[in-house]
């Protein structure tokens, strides 16, 4: 844990930091993108590799920023860090405004790809409007929360009342930083979050979710002999983020990879040696394979069996997948042991009964998801086959309701099937009369002349913790155009990151009292 102590930056050291994040900077993939002082830090912080459980290294990037500029930080033991900085002249005595935003990012990576997320930072590149990684997940999730932040602390220009910039950790992998996060440093009661990616609207409202760990205990048997291995597989699926996207009826590769699985086994004696699928648990999975074992003689048979099912897949899923591939290969690798019989069964009846996808929709909300579950990651280890889900619900009880079906499930199974549960985050409710609201909406009028659409959205942010952890507080959330995050075609829009750089300034400039 460090800090330093509270002073303002001085007028030299501003100039300093203006020229060094401004356009006279080469070898910059942004530079000459506005705001510059934004894309200096966006890019900044693309460098730094900054996987969930991997952020040490980004936060004490921040706490040197910090200490370069003689404002007072803390730093967690996980990592968290809260930077604050006095309120500009005028602005000295008005309520403080606290800033979010996580330091994690998505890793995924194309197939064929080789990045090493834990020592390589995103490699940037620039097609027309967007910015994208190559052939990886860009990270704008949620490195444009943190380069926002960092801007308005670099600044010397921008009117603003005092601070309290809070970056989290481990937000994509069930909201561990945020949790943990001892929100009693905190000591104002109005927040702006930067996780939104529309800058069409204001974001007022999201839902909880729960991750449940359904958990199949592994019977392993010795692999009988003259068998032949095959790799049964699912990819190219669009996938996307599990709760931005739930609606969009995308297939699920672990879904679909059930289905085979299941075709196979009710008419030929396979052997199942392994599963696995998925790359985070708020990630449409997009890719799912199986390592089975085969008779010879059931070798047409077999693929026979996953040809019809690849045709009636892409037949159900033509809109939404259209390079959804669905096949069976032969596995090169030696398959030393197998699961037993009632093993595989319990593993495909677990994943083809447990609830996926839109469960309700919201009657109060037009066009709201209310509550989903998203059979996320599959895996196989020595001791048990493991299914997580994640549940998102704006109705704690609906929440808790999907989760009792998986945990009957499981019950029904029994043979030491169980349910755990983890990051167990509330709701965050619409607030109407939400004086921070009222302000961006007049700011947002005056900034772009029109009014801009409010949104409650089906993803579950922090900010339901927050609004927890600190009674009575007020928030919003803001941000630039992004799409497909938490894949590998996530994309910036940077033609829309000045238009809400102006707005967090008219916003700023309005809570004077």
């Amino acid at each position: 844990m460090m800090s330093a102590h509270q002073t303002l930056t001085d007028t030299a050291s501003g100039r300093q930091t203006e020229a060094r994040a401004g356009g006279a900077e080469t070898n910059r993939i942004l530079s000459g993108l506005k705001p510059e002082i934004f894309f200096h830090y966006f890019e900044e912080i693309s460098r730094i590799p900054r996987g969930s459980y991997n952020e040490k290294q980004v936060s004490d990037y921040i706490a040197q920023f910090a200490r370069d500029r003689g404002l007072e930080y803390f730093q967690d033991d996980i990592h968290n860090i809260l930077v604050k900085k006095p309120g500009t002249h005028g602005y000295e005595s008005a309520a403080p405004v606290i800033f979010h935003g996580h330091t994690d990012i998505v890793c995924e990576s194309d197939e064929g790809v080789h990045h090493d997320f834990e020592k390589e930072g995103i490699k940037l590149r620039i097609d027309g409007d967007f910015i994208h990684g190559t052939g990886t997940t860009l990270g704008a999730d949620n490195t444009v929360g943190v380069a926002l932040a960092l801007s308005v602390l670099d600044s010397t220009d921008i009117p603003h009342p005092p601070l309290e910039v809070v970056l989290t950790v481990q937000e994509e992998v069930g909201k561990g930083g945020a949790q943990y996060f001892d929100a009693s440093r905190l000591t104002g009661k109005r927040l702006i979050d930067f996780n939104w990616h529309d800058p069409k609207s204001l974001f007022a409202g999201c839902a909880g979710d729960i991750s449940a760990r359904f958990r199949i205990p592994a019977e392993w048997q010795k692999s009988p002999a003259g068998l032949t291995p095959l790799r049964a597989f699912v990819k190219g699926l669009s996938s996307g983020h599990s709760e931005f996207d739930i609606h969009l009826e995308r297939a699920n590769a672990i879904v679909l990879l059930a289905r085979i699985l299941g075709a196979l086994l009710d008419e030929l004696p396979i052997r199942l040696a392994s599963v696995k699928g998925g790359v985070n648990r708020y990630v449409i999975p997009g890719d799912a394979e199986a390592i089975l074992l085969v008779h010879q003689a059931d070798l047409d048979r077999a693929n026979e069996i996953v040809r019809s099912v690849s045709a009636d897949l892409k037949k159900e899923f033509f809109v939404s997948d259209p390079k959804l591939e669905v096949g069976l290969e032969r596995h090169t690798e030696a398959v030393e042991r197998v699961l037993s019989d009632i093993t595989a069964n319990s593993v495909v009846q677990a994943i083809t009964l447990t609830p996926n996808g839109v469960q309700s929709m919201s009657l109060t909300i037009a066009n709201l998801v209310e509550s989903s579950n998203t059979i996320a990651l599959l895996s196989t280890s020595d001791e048990e086959v493991e299914i997580l889900s994640t549940i998102p619900s704006a109705i704690s009880s609906r929440r808790y309701a999907i989760l009792k079906r998986i945990e009957r499930l499981a019950a029904l199974m029994g043979r030491g099937t169980k349910v755990t549960t983890f990051a167990d985050c509330p709701e965050w409710p619409y607030n109407k009369d939400s004086k921070l609201l009222a302000v961006a909406t007049r700011a947002y009028e005056e900034t772009f002349k029109v009014k801009p659409h409010v949104e409650v959205s089906h993803s579950s942010l922090e900010l339901g913790l927050f609004n927890q952890k600190i009674p009575g507080i007020d928030m919003i959330s803001i941000g630039p155009e992004a799409f497909d995050v938490h894949t590998t075609r996530e994309r910036l829009n940077h033609t829309t990151v000045e238009p809400i750089w102006r707005l967090l300034k008219e916003i700023l400039r309005n809570l004077k009292d």
